[in-house]
This record gives C-alpha cells, structure tokens and sequence, in this order.
C-alpha cells in the first residue's frame, strides 16, 4: 500500500511539472562547451598554495574513460537535452539521486552515456515516477534521496550499495565523486563525465568544520572538488577489487569549489531499510 501511495503521489507530481507548478523549475546549463571544459587525463592540484597556508591532501581530477563507469546517469529535461545533475542506477529500473534535483524538470535518464547531452551513446529512458524518502524535504539535507523509477529497464550494470553496517566507509580512504561536474564554481559543466577523487573523512572531524547528522557523509576540502551544479546527485564510490560499492550521493558543499569547505553526500548505508522497501533487486555489498 506504501508503495501505490508513493507511485500515485509521484504521478501527481509529474502532472504538477506538466502544468507548469511553481514547485518545479528547469536550471538553465550556461557556457557548455564540448571537450573545452576540461583537459583529458589526470589534473593534479597543489593544496600547499592555499591563501591561509593550509594544508590539504592532494586531489586528482580526470576525464572517465569512455564505456567505463556506465551506472552513473545523466537527468535532463528532454531526451538530447542537457544534464542537470547526476544520478546512480541501483537496479535495471530505478535511480538513486538527492531529493533536491527533482525540483527540476526530471523527463528523462541518460544511462551509460560519457556525454553531457545528446544521443550519440549510453540510452536515455522516460522517468514515470519519484518517490522521495519520507525525512526528506526540500532545501534540507537530511535523508537527501529520492528514487527515480524507469519507463523500461535498462541494459546496464547497476551500481553494488553499500553495506547498512557502514563498514565499506574508512575516515581517510580516497573515494571517486562522479559527474559532469561544475567544480571550480564559474558556472560551467564538464561535456564529458568526470571524477575526482576525495578523501573520506568522520563525521567527528566534519562536525568540527559544519553541521552534519547520521544520514550525510563528508570528504575533506580541496580547491576544485567541492560539490557543485553537475554533480549534485550523482554518485560517491568507493572502488574495491570486486567493483564499485556506492557510499553516498552527492548533497551540497560550503561553498563550490572553494578551498577548506568539506563536501557533504547522503549515506547511502543509512538509508538501505527505505531504498530495500521501495526498489526490489537492488545488488547490496
């Protein structure tokens, strides 16, 4: 009965986006560049020249190797469109993203491709349905997931999740943030997908730094990995020998790209007993 609810309340909230409700609203993409956004292979940047003198630990960004990392998906308003945040596919038929993309016109689901818009790879399928999780709310942070569901089933691998106990989260290991990424803060999007790498931290360290509750998960500041417009949704993982296990979607930052401000995700561990209730096969590490 919980899940005919939430499909109802999904479908009425699609219509709501048909008739132009205030409650939802397209984020035009600015300055998207094919192939100019960033250079092709690893960019190291030094923290030692920070303005304050800070030291933070070395980060990596680079361009994913296209065909690679095929369950990160890309939302957008029409079927060639542009991205406007990232999501994560979970099972055949549904998507793991933060509650606060769907305030934008979620239409369709661009899985597998290595580009920002456009049909040229990956496949690209309808979104007939959002269930948000039930502490979520829109502008808050806490429980930040909703569950997109598919038109059809993709052809893709799905994304393992990670274990409820916590254990596949270490305070310093490196994980990889993925998406088509606005990192530096100066309102562009990457064309191709994108990761850096970020080094995991606790959250009694990041409480130290800003607010954060059981549901959220934190990496340490760098200059130009901050979470910023194209990644908000997409997924954090961490990269085991046995593949990819997703530890957290990508939530909100101090500030974009800025130095020193950790980058806050949702914990996927914390909510598997909801994402278990609503999305059936999900693959659990």
């Amino acid at each position: 009965m919980k899940l005919v609810s939430s499909l109802s309340f999904a479908a009425w909230m699609l219509a709501a986006v048909e008739g132009g409700s205030s409650n939802f609203y397209t984020v035009p993409v600015s300055n998207l560049i094919p192939g100019n956004n960033l250079t092709s292979g690893a960019i190291e940047t030094s923290l030692q020249d920070t303005n304050d003198g800070s030291n933070y630990p070395l980060s990596k960004t680079s361009i994913v190797p296209s065909g690679t990392k095929t369950y990160v998906v890309g939302l957008r308003s029409t079927v060639g469109g542009n991205n406007f945040c990232s999501a994560t596919l979970i099972t055949p038929r549904h998507l793991l993203v933060g509650s606060n993309s769907i305030r934008d016109n979620i239409r369709w689901a661009s899985i597998g491709s290595h580009y920002a818009n456009g049909t040229q790879d990956g496949e690209q399928i309808k979104v007939v349905a959002i269930l948000n999780h039930p502490n979520s709310s829109l502008g808050g942070f806490t429980d930040d997931f909703t569950i997109l569901v598919l038109e059809k089933t993709s052809s893709f691998k799905p994304v393992a999740l990670a274990a409820a106990d916590d254990s596949d989260v270490k305070d310093g290991e490196w994980a990889a943030k993925m998406g088509w990424d606005d990192t530096g803060g100066e309102d562009t999007m990457a064309y191709e997908l994108t990761r850096e790498d970020v080094q995991l931290m606790s959250n009694a360290n990041c409480l130290k730094e800003t607010k954060v509750d059981d549901s959220m998960l934190c990496s340490r500041g760098a200059p130009n990995v901050t979470s910023c417009t194209g990644d908000y949704g997409g997924p954090v993982v961490v990269e085991r020998p046995s593949g990819d296990v997703l530890v957290g979607i990508s939530s909100w930052g101090g500030d974009c790209g800025k130095p020193g401000y950790p980058s806050i995700y949702s914990r996927v561990s914390s909510a598997r007993p909801w994402i278990e209730s609503v999305a059936t096969g999900v693959c659990f590490h």
